[in-house]
């Protein structure tokens, strides 16, 4: 790899600072929580820069250094989820491939030397999530997109490029901010850089804030209620005592009454709120089917499926009439701590009011291929019976919220340990209680009942692969110049 001999190499304690300064921001604004989102657009500047000013080797140590500090972040919760060495290898993993993804920048803004080298950084890492979003068993799940969810104009462009569209920007803005410096004394490529900066992020932001201003025109809702009972009162065994779980579904069946005397017309209960077997299954169901036909309202519900010699971790939903419009079965199973489930294979679809409904089960709403399927059927309205690990509440709602700005529709989200949210398909969580404290939470609001048809749903991964194909065309072209002006 070819070094930049005619610049200085910055003082030890440029690279200290610089290390410290940018592993900080990495860390503060890529937690759990969306928090300072807006320190992500900065923190890989000082690593870009150092790694510009410093030989491949040095740059290498400087970045994993950056990225490891900023994967701490993450370490408690990993360990939590994934358990201790799992937790340390993917913390040292990340680092390792950041530290690759800033080598072939810096191969490439020395060797091309041009303006249009700020798109390396956002190319190389664009395809890298590209590839851990198809591969992964945890599909989008890291994605440095998620740190944006809070600021809804940027996320807006997900309806176009899915998620990859946003990590892009994450990473352009950064990488066009340090070759503007780096190229301050070159007045043409410092003019191209921040013209075309400007013009990007520019137009990304107009093209977010006139789709969030069609949010403000009226909109047809429906209104829609959740309810979370308090955690002691469910059963997580392999031998439920059905005779208490009665009891235990009649008192979901009272809170959903309550829900539905209060003009709910939708009702979400969480994943695995119920558990069901074969002899079961026509008193527990009939508890609810009552309710529902009483009360003219659907319920969705996730159950512990016990009905067959296959477990599964599945989902109803009961018409207005009482009968079982769907029974659906979770696709993704959280590795680990749902190993004894045999997954489903195909989306779970209804009919709710005459409206093309869906319903999915938590972990699913991480895989953006797969509830992609959502969208290409139009559902209106994704019903998401789930269960968050309590300090991951904030990131797994959004993460399932921005599969809805991807395909076009709204969410009822109803999740035990963590967020109870409606969301509409711009990622607004208009409605929002929690039950991480483990005691009783119910939520009710409205939610749209349009639906918006995105370019994203029906073309889906098409800016990864204009990525992965950028990223092989700036490493080919890179490796075909021989001398290069100013090296």
């Amino acid at each position: 790899m070819t070094d930049n001999k005619n610049i200085n190499t910055p003082a030890l304690w440029m690279i200290i600072a610089g290390v410290l300064l940018s592993g900080a921001l990495w860390f503060v604004s890529t937690g759990l929580n969306g928090d300072f989102w807006y320190l992500v657009w900065v923190a890989p500047v000082p690593v870009l820069l150092l790694s510009l000013r410093s030989s491949a080797k040095n740059a290498f140590i400087i970045s994993f250094a950056v990225y490891l500090i900023g994967r701490l972040s993450w370490f408690s919760y990993l360990e939590r989820v994934a358990t201790l060495v799992p937790a340390i290898i993917l913390t040292l993993l990340l680092p390792l491939i950041f530290a690759l993804i800033i080598l072939l920048t810096r191969y490439v803004i020395i060797r091309r030397n041009s303006w249009y080298t700020i798109f390396a950084f956002p190319a190389f890492f664009t395809t890298y999530e590209y590839f851990v979003i198809k591969f992964s068993r945890d599909g989008t799940a890291a994605s440095l997109a998620y740190s944006q969810m809070n600021f809804l104009p940027i996320i807006q462009i997900a309806s176009v490029t899915g998620i990859l569209g946003i990590t892009f920007m994450v990473t352009f803005i950064p990488s066009a901010i340090a070759l503007a410096w780096h190229y301050r004394d070159e007045k043409t490529k410092f003019r191209y850089i921040t013209v075309v900066l400007g013009l990007i992020v520019g137009l990304v932001l107009l093209f977010g804030v006139v789709r969030l201003s069609n949010g403000d025109n009226e909109k047809p809702t429906v209104k829609a209620g959740i309810v979370v009972l308090n955690e002691d009162s469910h059963t997580i065994s392999q031998h439920p005592d059905y005779e208490k779980e009665k009891m235990h579904v009649a008192a979901y069946a009272s809170q959903v009454a309550l829900l539905a005397s209060q003009g709910a017309k939708l009702v979400v209960l969480p994943e695995r709120a119920i558990n069901i077997n074969k002899p079961s299954a026509d008193t527990i169901i009939g508890i609810l089917a009552s309710v529902a036909k009483q009360y003219h309202v659907y319920i969705a519900v996730g159950y512990t499926n016990f009905r067959t010699t296959i477990e599964r971790n599945s989902a109803l939903v009961i018409d207005v009439e009482g009968n079982v419009s769907t029974d659906y079965n979770k696709v993704h199973m959280v590795v680990g701590f749902e190993n004894e489930f045999t997954p489903g294979d195909k989306p779970g679809l209804f009919k709710f009011n005459g409206l093309q409904t869906g319903i999915s089960i938590c972990k699913d709403l991480d895989f953006q291929d797969y509830i992609k399927q959502y969208g290409v059927n139009k559902a209106t309205i994704v019903c998401v019976p789930a269960w968050d690990f309590i300090v991951d509440d904030w990131l797994h709602s959004r993460m399932a919220i921005l599969r809805g700005v991807e395909n076009g529709f709204s969410e009822v989200r109803a999740a035990r340990l963590g967020r109870l949210t409606i969301s509409d398909y711009y990622g607004k969580a208009s409605y929002e209680a929690s039950s991480a404290d483990k005691q009783q939470a119910t939520l009710i609001g409205y939610v749209p009942i349009k639906r918006i048809n995105t370019f994203y749903a029906k073309y889906g991964d098409w800016f990864g692969i204009v990525n992965l194909l950028a990223s092989i065309t700036f490493i080919l072209a890179s490796g075909n110049i021989r001398k290069v002006a100013n090296q």
